[in-house]
Parts: C-alpha cells; structure tokens; sequence
C-alpha cells in the first residue's frame, strides 16, 4: 500500500519531490522519484513495504528489458502464479515483489495482462524512450487513482492533495459536481474543477501529441441463472475461503477490523482457520450514553463474544476522540467532500492497529451491496405492497400525519419512529427514484432546491442521471439486483472503498476488503434474486454458508450500521462548531446553501421535531471542506 505521484511533459523535480512528500503517510517506510529530463515528465512513490520488505521492493521500480518504469500503490494477491507463468516463459526476477510481477507482466502482454490480475491496485507505467504513459486501477476501484489532464500533460496521482503541489494547476470548486443530492461525489467527478477520477475497471493511455484514450477492461455481467443453492453454497464456500488465503499474503502481521456483524466476523473465522497464532482483531466501543443517543445496538459485545470463541488477541477501543480536531484532519486526508461519520471509526481503529505494529488489515467493506444486506433494500421492495394496499389518495394524508411524530429527545433517538418517517417518504415513487432517495441524506427533488441557493434541478445533477442508466442498465432484472448492481459500481467505489482506503492510510494501514474479490461480485450477479433475500432475510445465501463457520447468534443478528455517535456528538461536543460554521451570516457568505432553511433543518433537530443529523453533518464536512482547500 503506498502512494503514486506523476508529472507527465509538466512540472519540474522539485515540484514531483513535494507532491511525493504529501503522501507519506501512505507510505511512511520509504520514498523515492525518478526525473526524465529528455521527456519533462517524473515518476514518485512513498513505500509501505508489505511485500519484500527489502531495498528490492523501493519504486520507481526499473525494466532494463523494456525500458519500463513502474509507481504501483495496491496489492496483486496472484502475483506468485503469475510470476511462476512468467518465469515458464524466460523471464526473470530480482525481487520478491507483486510490483515488479506486474512490471514484467504489463511488458508480456500489455494492457491485456490486467484482466489475469485478482488485487487491488493503481499504478502507472512509463515508457523512458517513447514516453508512453498507461495508468489503471482495478476492478471495484478499491485502490484511488485522479488525474488532471491538459493536452498531452497529465499530473496523477494517490490523491488530490498532490496534485496540488503543481504550478500548473489552481485549485477551485467544481460547482455542477458539488450540486448534488447525495454526500459524496459520484465518479468521475471529485469536487474539483478538472481533477478527476479514473473509473474503475479502467485504463488510461496516453503518448505524445495524441489525446488520451480510456477504456474499460471488466463488465459487471447481471444474468440471475443460477438456481441450485446447494451447488451455489458449495462454489461460494470456495470461493470465500480462497479470497481470505489470497488476502492473508502479506511479510508483515495481518489483522481484521471486527465490527461483531456477519461479514467481519466470517472473514475473521476464516481467517484463524488457517492461521497457527492468535488472530488480531480490533474494534470500536461506544458509550451507553452515546448508543441511546445514536440509537444504536453494541457492536462491540458480539464481536467480544467472538474474540472469546475464537481465541483471538482482541482489542477494543472506547470512542472518545476530540472529534472538534479529527474532524477537520479527517476531511483533509479524504480530499474529496466525503460525509461519513464512519470515517472517524475506521481512522481510529487503523491507528491502534498501527500502534499495535498492525500495518494490514482486513476489512467486511462491500458486502452489503453485493449480497444485499442494506436494510433500505427491503423498504424499496416493501414499498410495492404499501403501493398495491393504500390508494394513492389518501398516501399524502398518511405522510402529513407520520411526518408530526417525534423522532429524538435529549436522551435517546427513536429509530423506529424515524425508519417509518423515512419508508413513508418514499413509498410512494416509482422504484428508480424509491432507491434513489431513501439513502442517508439523500435530497429530494423539493429538499434540493430549498438546501442549494442556485442549483439545477435534481433530475439534471450528474449523480441522478448516473445512477438511472446504472438502474436501466438490465431492464429484465429483479428489483433487489437492480439496486444491488447500482450500488456496486457506484456507492462502493465512490462512497464507501474512498473513505475506507483514505482513513486507514491516514494511519498508515492497508484495508483489505476481502469479500469483494472480483470473483465473488462476479457469482453473486449470477445468482437468482432468492439468494439475496428469501423469506424477508437479507444477504441469504451469505449467512447459509456462513453456518458452518461461526454462531447463528452472530448470523441471524439484527443488522446495526458501521457508524459513529453523530446524533451525539452535534447535540454535544460539536454544538459549538455548528453554531459557528453554519452560521446564517457563515453560510450566506458561502452563497451555495439556503441559510434560512439550514437553520431550519438545525433547530427542527435540536427540537426532535426530525433528526436532520444527516444533513447537518454532510453540511458540516463540505463547509469545513471548503475552507480546508479555499481558504
């Protein structure tokens, strides 16, 4: 896991070196550049050594054969049988590296070679005799890669903070991308003007004097053929089994991220199953006062409960940070405005792992949108019975009476009474914009033009447009694939795989998310939709195969969101800070969000009227964003 940095017929050494150096925390063992002054173009990359801890593995790594320079940031988990294939055809090695395996193998086959890579990566090759430049990113988007491209100039890099350490480009707001309903920016967009995101599955080429050229190498196939579910059980059991010893391939000690749900808690099975010592698991522990508050399960009892079963060498972490401070560093490390509260719980898990000497962790990331386990899933479906029992006349009555209910006090927050506000909210849209709108902080064509001053239309934002050709994209499929395939190529990669990757690097940790092996993705789009939920149970087919490995309590729990005490920590420890960043006079100034209706939203939750604390922190990140970058 490390951090890549290019400057292609731009920018200068001097100007590479302190791009380089913004990404130490990605890599913090070692760093290096390499400057070509024939072709004005430079190479930079800081080192966390995972594989081959020795001087072999340091980057920008070198091809005498092909004259081929390599920045890699990932992990290829084949790269011994590729490298054993390669090896079978006279080629040869001086490291034990999956870097110089990729190096050796883009040179065998070209662009061709990723399609034999199982990993998560992006990296970039350049050629130091015709200054060819290729840069791709794996399968989900796992790993970040953006880049800004002027002509035949191109600076790249891990991320957009880098990117700036360029004469050549200025920062600034990208308007139309950040007019959006949703709290992240949907690829390839990022919130900057001109700095992008390659898309995942994708590669970039690009020689001198010709226009780049991108294209994808891998298509999501959505067939929902396979029927049998005992053979479905078995393919699937190998499956699981072999893509967490593919992610235990590490030379340095390897850890799991144990929330106490199904998915960390099968990996972590696994992962003991076929390990000699005691597994090192960590996990997040709230306050009572803060689960009432929140209004959430405790998490960290069933992954003790777990750790205790197992055996593993467990820590449990007590959520107590200045979020006043972490907050704004957080934002900083994500580049792009990204609202998550959970980015705070993964940074600080990844830094006691750090503290522990843990450098990789695994991680359950993405399993819910490629088994179908969000809880948002089945109100969409639920919402055809609500449609077909309650006529269309009397739904807005229906609304204006649940809408008048309280939904928190000062105590505690009632979850059920706002899962019910937020179902009747939607239940009645046709099913596109059903499971458009029912995501957190997701705005409504009527909520968007009162939050934006001057926005278009929801149905012209990017993100709308986006995600219904991702929806119509296999007329003939079930609704629940439907969502799930949206979802996958969309909310993973941009929302959930970008904050995860960007604050466990703020700690200097790989995450692994191991049950999104591109193999995995690949069966369970094939399955029939009864394998995603049967008899009203979600992530079906997971959990019957998961039976064998860990406690059907674990299993067959009620599902609790991987989050942090946001409800909380705004009524408390961040009261202040919202007073002042969203302030009237603060968000007039700004001139993008109604400072009428924000203080609306505000004391409306203050009151328990709603809980608008999704709103308010997605408000609260992209205005501290803003002043982050803009100053």
């Amino acid at each position: 896991m490390c951090g890549i940095v290019g400057y292609i017929r731009t920018g200068d050494q001097e100007q590479l070196r302190s791009s380089t150096r913004l990404l130490d925390h990605r890599g913090p063992d070692t760093w290096g550049t390499h400057w070509f002054d024939t072709l004005g173009s430079g190479l930079g990359h800081t080192r966390l050594s995972i594989m081959d801890l020795s001087e072999k593995g340091n980057q920008p790594m070198y091809d005498p054969g092909s004259k081929n320079w390599i920045v890699f940031n990932g992990e290829i988990y084949n790269y011994q049988d590729i490298r054993k294939r390669l090896k079978g055809m006279g080629d040869s090695f001086v490291s034990d590296t999956d870097t110089e395996v990729l190096l050796k193998a883009y040179a065998r086959w070209g662009a061709a070679c990723l399609e034999q890579l199982n990993g998560m990566f992006a990296f970039a090759i350049f050629n130091e005799i015709s200054g060819k430049l290729f840069i791709a990113r794996d399968r989900q988007g796992i790993k970040p890669l953006y880049y800004y491209l002027k002509e035949d100039q191109i600076i790249f890099a891990s991320e957009i903070k880098a990117i700036f350490g360029s004469d050549g480009y200025s920062p600034a707001p990208d308007m139309q991308a950040l007019y959006t309903p949703v709290h992240y920016q949907a690829g390839p967009y990022t919130g900057f003007t001109d700095i992008l995101k390659l898309p995942a599955a994708s590669y970039l080429e690009l020689e001198t004097g010709q226009v780049a050229q991108i294209k994808k190498y891998w298509q999501l196939e959505v067939t929902e053929n396979e029927t049998d579910e005992h053979k479905a059980l078995e393919e699937l059991d190998a499956l699981l089994n072999d893509a967490v010893s593919l992610n235990l391939v590490s030379d340095r000690p390897v850890g799991i991220m144990l929330s106490g749900g199904l998915d960390s808690s099968l990996l972590a099975a696994l992962m003991q199953k076929k390990k000699s010592d005691a597994l090192t698991s960590f996990t997040i522990k709230f306050s009572q006062a803060d689960l009432k508050r929140q209004g959430n399960v405790d998490d960290s009892y069933y992954a003790k409960k777990m750790a205790d079963e197992f055996g593993f060498d467990h820590s449990e972490i007590t959520i107590q940070p200045d979020v006043v401070d972490l907050l704004p560093k957080l934002i900083y490390h994500l580049d792009e405005p990204v609202a998550d509260p959970a980015m705070i719980n993964t940074y600080l898990i990844s830094k006691a792992a750090k503290e522990r000497g843990i450098s990789v962790l695994l991680t359950g990331m993405g399993a819910d949108e490629v088994f179908g386990g969000y809880r948002s899933y089945q109100a969409c479906i639920k919402a055809d019975t609500y449609q077909r029992f309650i006529p269309g006349f009397l739904r807005p009555s229906v609304q204006r009476m649940v809408a008048q209910l309280p939904e928190n006090n000062s105590k505690r927050n009632f979850k059920y009474i706002r899962w019910i506000k937020r179902f009747i909210e939607i239940a009645s849209l046709n099913q596109f914009e059903r499971q458009l709108f029912v995501k957190n902080s997701t705005l409504n064509q009527e909520a968007f033009q009162q939050y934006f001053v001057d926005a278009p239309t929801v149905e012209k934002s990017h993100y709308y447009q986006l995600s219904k050709n991702q929806f119509d994209t296999n007329p003939d499929a079930s609704y629940i694939t439907k969502m799930c395939y949206s979802d996958t190529l969309n909310y993973m990669c941009d929302h959930n795989l970008n904050y995860c990757d960007k604050s466990m690097m703020a700690a200097s940790v790989e995450g692994r998310p191991t049950l999104i092996d591109h193999r995995l993705i690949e069966f369970m789009f094939r399955q029939t939709p009864a394998h995603r939920i049967k008899n009203n149970e979600q992530k079906y087919l997971l959990k019957k195969a998961s039976e064998k490995y860990i406690p059907k309590e674990i299993i067959y729990r009620p599902k609790a969101p991987f989050s942090a005490p946001m409800r909380g920590w705004l009524k408390n420890e961040l009261r202040e800070m919202v007073r002042d960043v969203l302030s009237f006079q603060s968000l007039k100034d700004r001139g993008i969000y109604n400072p009428k209706y924000v203080q609306q939203l505000i004391e409306r939750n203050e009151n328990g009227i709603e809980d608008n604390s999704q709103l308010i922190w997605r408000l609260m990140v992209n205005e501290t964003w803003f002043r982050t970058f803009f100053k």
